[in-house]
């Protein structure tokens, strides 16, 4: 027994209690010094199950990049809830960093990317996320853009108080990413779904979407979104 412990503590030294650090012969983005040091430890989260903490830091400037990197693959899902009142608005949303957030009245996708990061929230604290980020976009628009952002954020106003019902969808190649709570529907989706995936950041779609409810007997099975 013994001997084996070893082994497996000689393949992965790094755990949650003793994080590995090592010094990287690398300049640091920020200020070029090659004073750059890379922390990694090991976790076990909840939801997200285990995953890899790497932390880029820079002695010099202070600049800093953490990363999480989920190690479990547990197959492509799909999680849909309608959002319909306060209490949808606490539904719990793990999104893991392989995972695509959407809400297709918006026509808003929050996709994974290079930079991507893993986080915990909520329904609300995902249209606090896409208010943030409509209000960048406003900055310096164009007249055209601008209106258009002053209507997202007067929809998204009335979402976050309950006047606005929405989809929420959230999809994972990996299955590592979750809307729980009650009313939630989860469906697996094949490898082909799954490859599709887009890569990237948040994308705004500004046309008109129409969501169609099935009635037939697949109880499984989510609504379907549809863009006209």
């Amino acid at each position: 027994m013994g001997g084996q412990d070893d082994s497996r503590e000689e393949k992965d030294p790094v755990t949650p209690e003793m994080p590995v650090e090592v010094e990287l012969d690398q300049p640091c983005i920020s200020c070029g010094s090659r004073t750059v040091v890379n922390i990694v430890a090991n976790l076990d989260l909840p939801y997200l199950g285990a995953a890899m903490q790497t932390t880029y830091i820079c002695r010099s400037c202070g600049f800093k990049h953490s990363d999480l990197i989920t190690l479990e693959n547990k197959g492509p899902i799909r999680y849909e809830a309608s959002i319909e009142n306060e209490e949808d608005l606490s539904l719990r949303v793990v999104r893991s960093n392989s995972g695509t957030v959407r809400i297709p009245e918006l026509g808003v996708d929050i996709e994974p990317g290079i930079a991507s990061e893993s986080f915990i929230s909520n329904a609300e604290g995902i249209l606090n996320k896409v208010e943030e980020v409509v209000a960048i976009l406003m900055k310096d628009s164009e007249l055209d853009v601008h209106e258009k952002c002053t209507a997202l954020l007067d929809t998204i106003s009335k979402m976050k108080n309950s006047q606005l019902p929405f989809h929420l969808v959230v999809e994972d190649p990996y299955g590592n990413s979750a809307i729980l709570g009650d009313g939630v529907t989860a469906t697996n989706i094949s490898e082909e779904e799954a490859a599709k995936l887009k890569k990237g950041e948040v994308t705004f779609d500004f046309g008109p979407v129409e969501i169609e409810h099935r009635t037939d007997e697949n109880a499984g099975e989510p609504g379907e979104c549809r863009r006209s």
